[in-house]
């Protein structure tokens, strides 16, 4: 059941990003947009990522797509125009599709096998162009993927010993082992998801996050100068 929802969700959320693209009205394609964001939030929500399906919703759904229907509904844009626009965008056809299938081919290169794999014997809507493009990939990444497994493997080793923090001690031709509670606990001890992204995002990523305020500093702050250097160069 849960594969038919799931199924029928990314058909949805699909089939609405289409008509986001080839619709008309501006505000009709807002509002296909809106439906994309909800299905993807439950499409995430019935895998179990709750709080990233709840962040669609809340950031997506509710602040920016209404500043799109609100910029839209500001500047007046005439069905006219948007037709003529249209015309010129239809010439780039080969170039998205061609953009799209490379998107897709990094995107299944990228994710787990365990996603990727069809499993109970249940066929998915993706099934075969993955398994397709699975093959294709391991065909030109097939030594990477075995030094990348090795490397895995050696890593496993390093964090087993480091887990274990075993001490042996020999008492009678007897080996008696002593497990420190405290570290097998501090590493094996579960993580909420909004725990494990912030502990990721603010120690592997800080940089990454102070450069992406700097940027949302400079989105904000820069049209309010063009604004007012334009104002000041009208008035004079």
């Amino acid at each position: 059941m849960n594969n038919f929802l799931l199924d029928l969700l990314a058909f949805a959320a699909l089939f609405s990003s289409i008509l986001v693209i080839t619709s008309k009205n501006p505000v009709v394609a807002v509002v296909y947009l809106i439906s994309v964001f909800i299905n993807a939030a439950g499409y995430l929500l019935i895998l179990g990522v709750g709080f990233i399906g709840i962040s669609y919703i809340l950031l997506y759904v509710g602040a920016i797509t209404i500043l799109f229907l609100f910029v839209i509904m500001s500047i007046n844009i005439t069905l006219t125009d948007i037709m003529e626009a249209g015309k010129q965008y239809t010439k780039n056809i080969p170039l998205a599709l061609s953009i799209g299938i490379l998107f897709i081919y990094e995107l299944i290169s990228i994710l787990p096998r365990s996603i990727l794999n069809i499993q109970g014997g249940e066929l998915s809507i993706l099934s075969y162009p993955v398994e397709f493009l699975k093959s294709l990939n391991n065909y030109f990444l097939k030594p990477s993927v075995q030094e990348n497994n090795l490397t895995n493997l050696i890593e496993i080793n390093q964090s087993i010993l480091e887990m274990n923090d075993l001490t042996t001690v020999l008492n009678n031709n007897m080996v008696y082992t002593s497990i420190n509670p405290n570290i097998i606990e501090n590493k094996i001890s579960p993580l909420l998801q909004i725990e494990s992204l912030g502990q990721e995002l603010y120690t592997h990523g800080a940089s990454w996050l102070i450069l992406s305020s700097l940027i949302l500093l400079l989105a904000l702050v820069c049209p309010t100068i063009i604004t007012r250097n334009s104002h000041s160069s009208l008035t004079n």
